[in-house]
């Protein structure tokens, strides 16, 4: 009887990830249980029931109305069975087990990959998968742990979203094309000068603008045709270097070339917007204690990683005569 009681409870544990994650793919992939496996527990639990509960195609899964009824009663007893695995968890002390995390390109350049070894190496029992990528992503249905993203409004009763420290862009040239084109004194004389610059949404007519503000309060928007596409930050740095046009980047990434005057900063006057990020997580109960001192590890590091990289007490920037 108890080795059935057991056999239960894996049938109703599996069956509320398959609907959590939105398929056996993905729910397979999260819980790193083979896909035929829980083919088959779901198929068991059906029998036992004499229901269908999901509607299976080549295509995708539709859950019935019975089958909806039946997991909003499963998802509580599977909150509860979660929630007592994370008193063991944090009883033992001992985080293991494999976090899927995805970020953004240049997050993983600049900060995450360094962050993520460092947090290895202080816990052997943890494995990372890591998807380097800037494409929209289903925390739950892709089976993620945790999602960092750039400028991503998230609203989800299923999911955490917390801020990460913001910082802004600056305007960059160097001294190569300054000479070549002349120094801009007002915003509107950026339309003049090449540029090169990341990859955006498909919104206001999929123009690439930079938006700026004085002290003042006073904005401007101006469009630009970059000649270099990419969501690299290294590739657009090298460009600016090259003197091919001009780029806003982040500060962590140009602190040594705006120190010895490999690059000038462009009307320090007028700032662009802050750039938000944040991380995204299912919600809190019953997160595995991995997941959670690795969210901890990566914000804490992040916040010493931006006082590191803080470019606020650099004054000393050369600024060549205007034309």
């Amino acid at each position: 009887m108890e080795q059935h009681l057991s056999n239960d409870l894996n049938d109703l544990y599996y069956f509320a990830k398959i609907i959590e994650h939105g398929s056996l793919s993905a729910a397979g992939a999260a819980l790193g249980v083979p896909k035929s496996v829980l083919s088959q527990h779901l198929t068991k639990l059906e029998t036992e029931l004499g229901v269908r509960l999901i509607q299976r195609s080549t295509r995708r899964l539709q859950i019935t109305e019975v089958g909806q009824r039946y997991y909003e009663r499963c998802r509580a007893v599977v909150a509860e069975y979660e929630n007592a695995k994370k008193v063991i968890e944090d009883a033992r002390g001992v985080p293991r087990g494999r976090v899927r995390v995805s970020c953004p390109i240049n997050f993983a350049q600049n900060f995450a990959a360094g962050a993520i070894v460092g947090f290895m190496a202080d816990h052997p029992d943890i494995e990372v998968t890591l998807d380097v990528s800037n494409r929209d992503i289903d925390v739950l249905a892709d089976g993620y742990d945790l999602v960092i993203r750039a400028g991503t409004n998230i609203k989800s009763s299923n999911l955490i979203v917390r801020s990460l420290p913001v910082t802004r862009h600056w305007l960059l040239a160097s001294p190569a094309l300054i000479a070549r084109c002349g120094a801009p004194r007002e915003p509107d004389d950026l339309k003049t000068l090449p540029s090169v610059g990341g990859i955006f949404p498909v919104e206001h007519g999929a123009r690439h603008l930079w938006r700026l503000e004085d002290p003042t309060g006073q904005r401007r928007i101006i469009a630009h045709r970059p000649r270099l596409i990419s969501e690299d930050f290294l590739v657009l740095k090298e460009a600016v270097l090259a003197g091919y046009g001009i780029a806003d980047l982040p500060p962590t990434i140009f602190k040594n070339e705006i120190a010895d005057g490999r690059l000038i900063r462009l009307l320090p006057k007028w700032q662009l917007p802050e750039v938000s990020m944040y991380a995204m997580y299912p919600s809190r109960q019953g997160l595995p204690l991995a997941v959670r001192m690795l969210m901890d590890h990566l914000m804490a590091s992040l916040d010493r990683y931006h006082r590191l990289h803080n470019l606020g007490e650099i004054n000393d920037v050369r600024r060549p005569r205007s034309r």
